[in-house]
């Protein structure tokens, strides 16, 4: 039931990157909460989100790479690394940047944040990756697929006209 409307409304590339993406960002955030553990509370980093979310970056690239290539966009041409990491690089300034809005907007929870950020980074990611790195069109929702009909198909295929037309 649920495969059938997910197969109905969303494009199975989008439905792919979803299952992914849960995957990379359990990775990426589980990566994130360690490195921003130690920098907070053994270095006493002031803005310790800024050098955890680094660093889990650069250890989790390789994952996503590998994963929303071989997964989400079928393909392992390895030579897309570097705009792969061009987009990484662009949604870290991203995830960075929003971090720091929503400090601004009185949240103190660092850890909080980068929860909160996952998602609208993620899908940034979608979108960049499919444009930049593997020059796919983006696509969200199956609006392209025609609805089934609740049509009965006919028991008796066979022609119902006994008319015959002779030629003239």
């Amino acid at each position: 039931m649920i495969k059938d409307f997910l197969h109905r409304y969303f494009e199975p590339q989008f439905i792919r990157f979803v299952l992914v993406a849960m995957l990379n960002t359990a990775f990426g955030l589980f990566i994130n909460y360690v490195f921003l553990f130690i920098f907070e509370h053994l270095f006493k980093l002031h803005h310790a989100y800024v050098v955890s979310n680094f660093l889990a970056t650069i250890v989790s690239i390789l994952f996503n790479f590998k994963t929303y290539g071989v997964l989400v966009f079928k393909n392992k041409d390895n030579k897309l690394l570097l705009r792969f990491l061009a987009v990484t690089f662009f949604t870290y300034l991203l995830n960075i940047g929003g971090i720091r809005l929503l400090e601004y907007l009185g949240s103190s929870n660092n850890y909080l944040n980068l929860t909160v950020m996952a998602i609208p980074v993620g899908l940034m990611n979608y979108v960049l990756n499919s444009i930049f790195v593997y020059k796919k069109k983006a696509k969200f929702f199956n609006f392209s697929r025609k609805k089934e009909q609740n049509t009965p198909v006919s028991e008796n295929p066979t022609r119902t006209d006994t008319t015959t037309s002779t030629p003239s």
